[in-house]
């Protein structure tokens, strides 16, 4: 281009003059862009919240198409740090919650519903989300069964930062840090990360509600976070004695304002009895005293469960099955319903056969214990094969119910089903009964059996 090459590269000035300039018309050569005008782009220091930023805006937009102002709507949506990033992806993980195979907080309390908006105010909690967000993405894709190591990176980042978080007294007491140790407990149970039988985690939560001296909190997130939490700690304080609470502290601990006269609230009331009962009986047996009162104790509290069991099963009984056919809404309620009864009466079936073994070994003459012992079992493989459609996280507490059928029977050909059963459970989740299984079933009959290990 002349003008180019004549005038503005060699930075002389032009007279714009049409058609040609009086440097192009001496030269004899042709004048492009004489007299045309030159744009600048000029940089706008203007505040996105000002008035006039938002006039300009809103007045340009209007000119656009519906899809380049949706785009412009996109763009300004966009995360703006770690804090957002983190929200935006746990926020997606809880939204796409439609398959209850994956389903979060329905498989493990509401408390997850709320710790979107308390990211960001602690350090701990914004670590474990970032850890369970990775492995829930990874769960059910792991290669060879094992966790892939960008979880395992992100999980023992999460632990490093609860230490650190756990040394100062103040962070230490406070719900978000409890929350994060619930979080890791999931986060774990996903990438299968066990040093020895036991979580660590159960443990910890223990020691954090001991130093808090209080239960009956009046924070709403503390007491769904408590609903939630309290079965893991008692389930795992059965079987793990460093776990250690009074009889009061249980009483305390499992009463819950939300579900006080539900079915699992009665339960859980139920079950907060267990651990003083089993230790209680260990020392009865060995003293050879106070085992009818104990027998007792526990036949009432037996005959409590044994209700609880039969109302939930008629509730389950009374949920249609869930279908495709018909309207997709209510088809997903009435699997919701369906999958809520089916897991509540499991967990009840559970502590039925938890107080079965126990009252097996307080009165080994009773024979109507091992009749019902052998129809829980049934129970227990007839809805392990029943609740596969929700595999793996709607069917989570399939497990717990067949740990428990193996140590109420006593028929080698019955545990050798319970056992294959388990397995296959087992391969949902990396690192699952990797060769231990029959260990660790041994040791959960003898503790429920309550005999010396």
């Amino acid at each position: 281009m002349a003008l180019e090459l004549t005038v503005r590269r060699k930075k002389k000035k032009c007279d714009q003059l049409k058609p040609s300039c009086s440097r192009c018309t001496r030269l004899q050569i042709d004048c492009v862009g004489s007299g045309r005008q030159r744009y600048v782009f000029k940089e706008d220091h203007r505040s996105w919240n000002s008035s006039s930023y938002r006039q300009s805006h809103n007045t340009s937009s209007s000119s656009l198409g519906f899809q380049d102002e949706h785009r412009l709507q996109r763009l300004s949506r966009a995360p703006s740090n770690e804090t957002t990033l983190l929200v935006n992806a746990l926020i997606a993980k809880l939204k796409a919650s439609d398959d209850l195979r994956y389903h979060l907080s329905w498989t493990y309390g509401g408390f997850i519903e709320d710790i979107p908006r308390r990211i960001g105010t602690n350090q701990a909690l914004d670590a474990a989300v970032a850890a369970l967000v990775t492995a829930h993405s990874h769960l059910g894709s792991q290669q060879g069964n094992f966790a892939t190591c960008q979880s395992l990176v992100k999980y023992s980042h999460a632990l490093k930062t609860l230490r650190a978080c756990l040394d100062d007294p103040i962070t230490a007491r406070k719900a978000e840090t409890l929350c994060a140790v619930m979080v890791l407990m999931i986060c774990q149970s996903f990438i299968g990360t066990y040093a020895g039988r036991w979580t660590g985690h159960c443990e910890g939560a223990a020691q954090m509600l001991k130093a808090r001296g209080y239960y009956d909190t009046q924070d709403d997130f503390e007491r769904i976070l408590l609903l939630s939490l309290r079965g893991p700690v008692l389930f795992e304080a059965l079987f793990n004695d460093r776990i250690r609470f009074s009889r009061k502290e249980w009483s305390i601990l499992v009463e819950n304002k939300l579900d006080g006269s539900t079915c699992e609230g009665r339960m859980m009331r139920c079950l907060a009895r267990v651990p003083d009962l089993m230790q209680r009986g260990r020392i009865a047996l060995r003293t050879k005293s106070s085992v009818q009162m104990l027998i007792a104790e526990a036949r009432h509290l037996y005959h409590i469960m044994k209700a609880i069991l039969v109302e939930l099963n008629d509730r389950l009984n009374a949920v249609q099955e869930p279908s495709n056919d018909g309207c997709p809404q209510a088809a997903a309620r009435s699997m919701r319903l369906h999958a809520h009864y089916q897991r509540t009466y499991g967990l009840a079936l559970t502590i039925c056969m938890y107080f079965n073994c126990i009252l097996n070994a307080l009165d080994p003459s009773d024979t109507v214990l091992e009749m019902e012992s052998t129809h829980f079992c049934r129970d227990s493989l007839k809805l392990a094969d029943q609740a596969s459609r929700y595999r793996p996280l709607g069917a989570s507490f399939v497990i717990l119910c067949l740990v428990g059928a193996w140590c109420g029977s006593r028929d080698e050909a019955t545990r050798g089903t319970v056992e294959s059963t388990l397995v296959d459970y087992g391969m949902d989740y990396p690192g699952a009964y990797t060769g231990t299984l029959k260990v660790e079933l041994e040791y959960t009959s003898h503790r429920l059996r309550l005999l010396e290990i």
